[in-house]
């Protein structure tokens, strides 16, 4: 019979004997309902108050099955994650029942025999402790003392359960950052420090008896060496972050001397010679990483300290003749890996390999600290006094005087070249037995010289050339002089061009590469042997170090020249390897600020057929990825003289954007950013390629799909990018993605501006398709839309722009009926109702005042964009403007509040064109007859003082005359104009804003008003009203004394 609980919630009450089955079916049973059903019942248990003190009692009783006791111990590790903190929250845990778990806490791993159970109860204890200590449970740290002492001499057993504790314990509260929480660290470190060093000298004393003399037995030995081991680890930990100056403890130097002294005893035991069974020696092994992380941590975290504990300079130098000694074995090594987890079980990754090889190392990592302390001093916001700097300072004074001589600089120099960035057999190994994912390993090392050697060397060689170029430059000039030699090999020379390939930045005046080239680097890429690819790889690394420093035109050519012949495929000395290579380092040559699309032309069908080839060779996707970045990088810099190569790089494309792989996507925005420099670069010529680049856009922007999710920010860019470059008539393809412009351009998302964007190419590029009756009125809605959202600027702006393009481009192909079947979609879809509310709204709310004012709806710059669009609509036909105001209400009421609005926002628009344009609007209102005649005269003094206000600062200092705004020549062009750019410039070429004299315009037209209104008539009935000052002011303009 099954076991489901079906209802969700508690459907089973709490009991420990209840809990115990559920665990048992969430573990044991074979039935996934019944495993999900148990889940479920724990999940709801979270809610009840004594869950999670239950689930302790469950794993403290000894009694059940180990994954029963695994699974509760579990349940209250990811409990007290998620619910400890806040006992006011909802399923928290609350204070009775957390003293009830705190009091139980060490039994979990004290006693236990399950090194797995243990350890998941010590993270328990550390992540409460963390959370607790010093406030809610300020006796934690003084009960596990206690637990410590009372152990120590007792069961070994029950003391590596109490070490496990604090050793997870003080990791835990080491990474703290909050300063309480660091002080109360700081506070009880002195006495855990002493305590844990007489055990581990106890327990150290213990096994080094029995491997030594055979004193006492297996088990104890055993016991002792996983304690000694534990121990250490917590007192490093304690050494590094529970002193605020560790060099001034006496015992932090008793521990410093300590740990240098069985250094060097460790050591011995684990010599090619040494008769430790090998069982003992990999623990013997983990005391001297102990002691390696300890000596690197104390010179990272307190270079001072470190500088001024005993023996430091002499340490130092013992690890590097133990990197000496190394590198005359360095090509027999295994080299080192990373593992996945610890012996354990935890989570992590750790270092595998020979143990020589970790210490060497160790070594390398600890100099660069010494080379970084002095050269790279470690910044803080902590303040300290000024006489702690002093002393620090002179600590590191003493690192640079003292230990890092130009002697040792030099040493260390020349034994990182000669041997430590020798290529290995292991590497060749390596790269035998999986050419592409040893290809991706080197090439994605970013922090692989925190664990391997070689890629540690070359970090210290580039810390020694940045800081002590000056001492290092002869000496590497002579080694590179070694490649030249007839007798040097591959090896060697692979050697010495790793090592110029870190040196380039470095030497660009002392050493003459494109020499070095012509001279050697063409035989060694010519060269043929077993080994030859070795040496072509390095060749590929190194020209792209080179080239960004700077070679000559020739010496371009004869590059361009080498990474053809290593991508040909048909040389057998080129494998997978060597074309990859070659195919990821051209990048950085095609990147190259002197790199030239002309020059590289002859080449160019060589290097791009060959990436073409490589990327159905390949089958990791990093890699493809990576030629193809190449491949875009030769696209964007080629210009249009990629042309000709276009049909076989878009050939290549289909395969790569159908492939289904972990990084689909990634290849799919890839393909996407390729045919965007593709036809960036073509311009005009790439029309061909809208019947394959439409339907990717098409797909990419269905909101519905994964495409969109992953590759909309792509596929815009490429949209946008095709129809600036597109000439008219826009193609089929082109014209076929307008529904889905008008779609997207309706919606309010974050790509809205890009939206607009593409809508304005539409219209500026195929207006006559825009101005259809099937997109005409959604379009002028979307736009509309836009217009009036005041919290988006910069979209209210283009939007603004749009419709003012629109409404030239309706009276440009359809006269003035096109403006008006524009005007009537413009109502019909409420955009003029809803800016005319928006004005009139404004206008009431300007009439208040005091405490009783109003804010208007809308914003003085939302306003400017309405009246731009009124004023386009009355530039092009004032009676059809005037229609449109007698189709809201009377003439003679809707003027006054409109004129008002109008004529105060003038002091809102900053940009010239923009006022202009509104003053050859009002100005055209003159031309008409009564009523609207009447109207006007009523405001001319507004008309006078808005005149001056415009036309003043847009005329010329010299020649008043000269309206500055009026094009007498055509805009200048440039090589980079797009066909949309070309379209925008003649728009503005033909708008009246450029073409008409402002105050010409102005004059003649007040004159026509006064000959209808007869001469004498319109001075005592209307110039009469208007102050005097501000007509002398309009009558100055266009005299030199105005300005």
């Amino acid at each position: 019979m099954s076991f489901a609980i079906e209802v969700p919630g508690e459907a089973s009450p709490l009991s420990l004997q209840e809990l115990c089955r559920t665990l048992q079916l969430a573990t044991s049973s074979q039935d996934y309902s019944q495993r999900q059903s148990a889940g479920q019942q724990l999940s709801s248990w979270e809610s009840h108050v004594d869950y999670y003190a239950s689930l302790q009692l469950a794993f403290l009783d000894k009694s059940l099955p180990h994954e029963i006791r695994l699974l509760a111990i579990i349940q209250l590790k990811n409990g007290v994650d998620r619910h400890w903190r806040h006992h006011t929250l909802q399923n928290s845990i609350q204070p009775r029942q957390k003293e009830q778990i705190r009091s139980n806490l060490y039994r979990g791993s004290v006693g236990e025999e399950d090194k797995q159970l243990a350890l998941h109860n010590a993270l328990v204890v550390a992540k409460i402790t963390r959370i607790d200590f010093p406030q809610a449970w300020p006796d934690a740290m003084t009960n596990l003392v206690s637990l410590l002492r009372e152990t120590k001499d007792g069961s070994p057993g029950n003391l590596s359960g109490a070490l496990t504790i604090l050793l997870r314990v003080v990791k835990e509260l080491g990474t703290a950052r909050l300063r309480k929480s660091q002080t109360a660290l700081q506070s009880v470190t002195p006495e855990l420090v002493y305590l844990l060093g007489e055990i581990y000298t106890s327990s150290t004393a213990a096994w080094t008896a029995f491997l030594t003399s055979g004193q006492g037995d297996e088990d104890t030995a055993d016991f002792a060496m996983q304690n000694s081991l534990t121990s250490f680890k917590t007192l490093r930990r304690l050494l590094i972050v529970g002193y605020e100056f560790p060099h001034k403890d006496n015992t932090v130097q008793q521990a410093w001397n300590l740990s240098q002294s069985q250094f060097g005893q460790f050591l011995g035991f684990v010599s090619h010679d040494s008769p430790i069974p090998a069982p003992y020696l990999e623990i013997v092994g983990k005391h001297l990483m102990q002691f390696t992380k300890l000596h690197l941590e104390m010179a990272q975290a307190h270079p001072a300290s470190f500088a001024s504990l005993p023996n430091s300079f002499e340490l130092v130098r013992s690890y590097w003749d133990l990197v000496a000694k190394f590198a005359e074995v360095f090509t027999k090594s295994g080299g080192l890996r990373q593992g996945a987890s610890t012996a354990d079980g935890e989570a992590k990754s750790k270092m595998e390999g020979p143990l020589l090889e970790k210490l060497a190392l160790k070594g390398l990592l600890l100099v660069r600290a010494c080379i970084k302390m002095v050269n790279q001093p470690q910044q803080t916001f902590r303040y300290r006094s000024k006489e702690v700097k002093e002393e620090q300072s002179q600590l590191i004074g003493q690192v640079k005087n003292d230990l890092l001589k130009d002697e040792f600089i030099v040493q260390m120099a020349n034994i990182i070249i000669s041997h430590l960035l020798i290529f290995r057999q292991a590497d060749l190994d390596a790269w035998e037995e999986s050419p592409e994912e040893w290809e991706q390993q080197e090439e994605a090392q970013g922090t692989a010289w925190e664990w391997e050697v070689r890629p540690c060397a070359e970090t210290v060689l580039h810390s020694l050339l940045v800081s002590y170029k000056h001492l290092l430059v002869q000496p590497l000039l002579a080694y590179f002089e070694t490649a030249k030699s007839p007798q040097a090999n591959i090896m060697t020379k692979e050697s010495v061009y790793t090592a110029l390939g870190l040196a380039a930045p470095h030497l660009e005046k002392q050493f003459d590469f494109d020499d070095f080239l012509r001279s050697t680097l063409i035989n060694d890429a010519q060269q043929q042997g077993p080994l030859c690819k070795v040496l072509r790889r390095r060749i590929s690394i190194l020209t792209s170090q080179w080239v960004p420093i700077g070679v000559s035109k020739d010496s371009r050519v004869l590059i361009y020249e080498i990474y053809r012949h290593f991508l040909n495929p048909n040389d057998q000395n080129n494998d997978i390897v060597v074309r990859i290579t070659a195919g990821r380092q051209f990048r950085l040559v095609a990147e190259d600020f002197q790199f030239e699309g002309q020059v590289f032309s002859p080449y160019a069908e060589g290097v791009l057929t060959e990436l073409i080839k490589l990327l159905h060779q390949t089958d990791i996707d990093e890699t493809k990825l990576a030629i193809l970045d190449t491949t875009k990088a030769i696209i964007e810099r080629m210009e249009t003289y990629v042309n000709p190569f276009a049909d076989l790089i878009v050939s290549a494309l289909p395969a790569i954007w159908e492939s289904e792989t972990d990084l689909g996507y990634m290849l799919k925005q890839a393909v996407l950013t390729i045919l965007q420099s593709l036809i960036m670069s073509m311009r005009q010529e790439s029309k061909r390629f809208h019947a394959i680049t439409a339907p990717l856009i098409f797909d990419s922007v269905k909101e519905d799909s994964d495409v969109f999710i992953y590759l909309i920010d792509e596929s815009l860019d490429l949209w946008t990018n095709i129809l600036h470059q597109s000439d008219t008539p826009l193609s089929q393809e082109l014209l076929s993605l307008i529904e889905s412009a008008i779609r997207l351009l309706g919606e309010h998302t974050e790509h809205h501006l890009i939206y607009l964007t593409i809508a304005g190419s539409y219209i500026l590029l195929a207006p006559e398709v825009m101005l259809e009756e099937r997109w005409r009125q959604p379009l002028l809605k979307a736009l509309g839309d836009t217009s009036t959202w005041q919290h988006a600027r910069d979209q209210q702006t283009v939007a603004s722009r749009y419709i003012d393009f629109l409404l030239r481009c309706a009276e440009e192909l359809g006269k003035i009926d096109g403006l008006k079947v524009v005007i009537q979609d413009m109502m019909a879809c409420g955009f003029l109702t809803q800016m005319f509310e928006g004005i009139h709204d404004a206008y009431n709310a300007h009439q208040t005042s005091g405490p009783n004012r109003k804010q208007p709806k809308v914003n003085n710059l939302t306003l400017t964009d309405y009246f731009a669009t009124l004023s386009r609509i009355a530039v092009i036909d004032p009676s059809t403007f005037v229609d449109i105001l007698t189709s809201i209400g009377p003439l003679d009421q809707v003027w006054p509040w409109l004129s008002a609005e109008w004529f105060s926002n003038f002091d809102c628009i900053s940009d010239d064109r923009r006022r202009k344009l509104n003053l050859l609007a009002l100005t055209r209102l003159m031309e008409l007859g009564e009523p609207m005649q009447g109207l006007v005269l009523a405001k001319l003094q507004d008309y006078f003082t808005m005149w001056t206000s415009v036309i003043a600062p847009i005329l010329d200092e010299q020649d008043p005359s000269i309206d500055l705004l009026v094009l007498t020549d055509g805009l200048e062009s440039t090589e980079w104009d797009t066909p949309r750019d070309l379209r925008e410039r003649a728009l503005k070429e033909s708008d009246p804003v450029s073409r008409v004299n402002a105050l010409t315009f102005v004059r003649d037209t007040l004159s026509g008003l006064v000959q209808r209104v007869g001469d004498q008539a319109f001075q005592e009935n209307y110039l009469a009203n208007v102050d005097s000052d501000v007509v002398g002011s309009f009558q100055k303009l266009g005299t030199p004394q105005s300005r």
